[in-house]
């Protein structure tokens, strides 16, 4: 039972993301993260499932304005987790 709601919450939380994305521009939205538009792309297909399944499970009963800056400090992370390992420095 707690899965199904979890799941219910996270696709809630994905669906807040992507559309908040596309509102405001997936080139403008990629220019403003420091990465290539490509990427978001490729997020689109499990990234912002997996992140928003975490924030569902965590209980996390965020405001559209927190949850852009939740979602912006974990793709931060990520970019730059990235970068290292390819031996770039952000």
């Amino acid at each position: 039972m707690e899965r199904a709601s979890n799941s219910k919450k996270a696709m809630k939380i994905e669906t807040t993301l992507l559309n908040k994305i596309a509102m405001m521009g997936q080139g403008k939205f990629a220019a403003q993260m420091g990465i290539h538009e490509s990427r978001i792309s490729k997020w689109k297909h499990g990234f912002f499932q997996q992140v928003s399944m975490m924030l569902a499970i965590l209980e996390y009963g965020v405001e559209d304005e927190e949850l852009n800056r939740l979602a912006k400090s974990v793709a931060e992370l990520l970019t730059q987790h990235n970068n290292q390992s390819v031996g770039f420095s952000a």
